[in-house]
This record gives structure tokens, sequence and C-alpha cells, in this order.
């Protein structure tokens, strides 16, 4: 059943990613599909992402969090040992930070997107932080990885880094000639009124269901768009689905500066009250 979930994760689930990210998915799952059956056990779609670097605590109190590689809900066990990173995982991660008495947290983002589910309720944790919340990126904040981003106290951004893509989109997969090539005619038996229920089932779709899954992806974007506009002054101009320059992500309001890694810590810092006092030396007798 691994096989078949990931299946329809790719090709028929709305996603927050950029199309190139997806358009690499979808060759790691071909290749796959083009082995004999019974090669597929291993298969996940986070081949190309190399391990997530654990969280961990500085000597300041401040907690770095990688968020890394294809992002999504219930993720196996394998596909986050190739880089991917589950959002239980993200959010236990900030939620123990916490606990622990982080006074900051730094998120380091590289990661071009992924999953629908998932994405809002830590893109609301972010935004709600009982502490100061960074996010750097050098690489890319794409899609879903900007969504979790906006509600940050801060976002820094490398000049060369790739921010953006506020979209959404389901990566429907016409297979209705290979259905055809196959001498397969799909003839489903549904219940009345349930024009939906075979939804894409021969391979194609009619005009409702089209309608219906427009509907879908409007909505998804609307929350997306929504929740940018609630902390960032984005024009619509950068609302079309691209992704942006780390410098013209600055012209249009999705980052507030330019910097490295050092200018992001350095932020947090002063955010976080600023540096820990080393303690007193104990009086000589």
């Amino acid at each position: 059943m691994r096989f078949q979930r990931i299946i329809e994760q790719v090709y028929f689930r709305p996603w927050y990613i950029t199309p190139a990210a997806h358009f690499a998915i979808h060759r790691i799952l071909s290749s796959h599909l083009d082995r004999k059956a019974g090669e597929n056990d291993d298969l996940s779609i986070s081949d190309l992402f190399v391990s997530r670097p654990a969280a961990m605590m500085t000597d300041q109190k401040l907690a770095i969090i990688h968020a890394k590689g294809p992002l999504g809900k219930g993720l196996s066990k394998m596909e986050k040992t190739c880089g991917a990173t589950d959002y239980a995982d993200l959010r236990a991660e900030i939620s123990g930070a916490i606990a622990q008495g982080a006074r900051g947290i730094l998120l380091q983002v590289d990661s071009p997107g992924g999953t629908v589910l998932g994405t809002r309720e830590v893109a609301a944790q972010i935004a709600a932080s009982p502490v100061p919340v960074v996010v750097y990126t050098e690489d890319i904040m794409a899609s879903a990885a900007y969504y979790i981003s906006a509600g940050a106290s801060r976002i820094i951004a490398s000049p060369s880094s790739m921010v953006g893509s506020i979209g959404v989109y389901i990566p429907w997969m016409d297979y209705a000639d290979q259905l055809k090539a196959m001498g397969l005619k799909p003839d489903p038996i549904i219940n009345t009124g349930g024009d939906l229920k075979a939804l894409g089932f021969s391979g194609t779709l009619s005009r409702t269901e089209r309608d219906y899954l427009q509907d879908e992806v409007d909505r998804d974007f609307g929350l997306f768009r929504a929740h940018v506009l609630q902390f960032r002054g984005v024009p619509e101009s950068a609302m079309r689905g691209q992704v942006l320059s780390g410098e013209a992500a600055l012209e249009a309001g999705l980052v507030d500066e330019l910097g490295d890694f050092s200018v992001a810590y350095a932020d947090l810092l002063h955010r976080a009250g600023g540096p820990i006092a080393s303690p007193e030396p104990a009086p000589t007798s």
C-alpha cells in the first residue's frame, strides 16, 4: 500500500511546491515505475535529498531548527532519512525548544515546498510563537516553506537565494491515452448523485471534476495568500507563483533583510535579549 499511497500523493493531491522540485520527484517516481514488480518496496519521494540536520541549542539558549527538502505530513523513516522534513517533527522540535527554555528560534530553511496537508498548522505555530523566530535561507524557501515562514519575527535571505512561489497546484496527469493503448475502457458504476466519486478514474477529467479541483486549488491558495498578507506587505504581482531572487524578494517585501547566517543569528540574539552574561568568577580568599 506504500507504493499506491505515494502515487496518489505525487499526482492527485494539492502541493505547495515549485514545479521544478515536483518534476524531480516525478522523475524519481517514474524511474521506480519502470522497474519490475516487487522492486518498489523501498520507494521514496525524497531520494534526491541529503539527511536533515538535527535540532540543536546554542550556549546562548537559541534553538537552531532545520526545514529542509520536501515538507510533508506522515512521512516514512526512509523519506526523512533522505532529507525530507515531516511537519510533525518540525512542530515537536519547536515545542521542545520552547519547553527547554529557548530564548529564540532560528529556522534554517532549504526547501522547495511540499504537501498542503500539515502546512497551516506549522505556519500558525510559528506565527504564535512566544519567543522570537528568525528565518534564514541561503538556498531556497519556496511555496510551503515560505508559507510556514511568513509569520516569523523576521526573514533574512542571502542575495542569491530563491524565495516565493506563492501558489498551489494539483499535478494532474492525464493517462486516458495510456489506458486506451492497454485496451482498457474505464466504466465505473457510481451511486446516483455521486458525480465526483470516481474523480479521475477514466484517466481524464470531466468539466465538473475539473471545476471541483479548481475550487480546491483556489481555496488552498486563498488561505496561503491570506496568511502572507496578515504578516507581510507583499504585492499581488509577487504572488503569481513565481520564485524571486533574494534581492527581488526584498524589494517585493517577501523578506526583511539580505545577509548570511551570522546576520540572522545576531538578529535573533538581539531579539532574545542579547548575550547571556558569563558567571562571575568566585571570589578568592
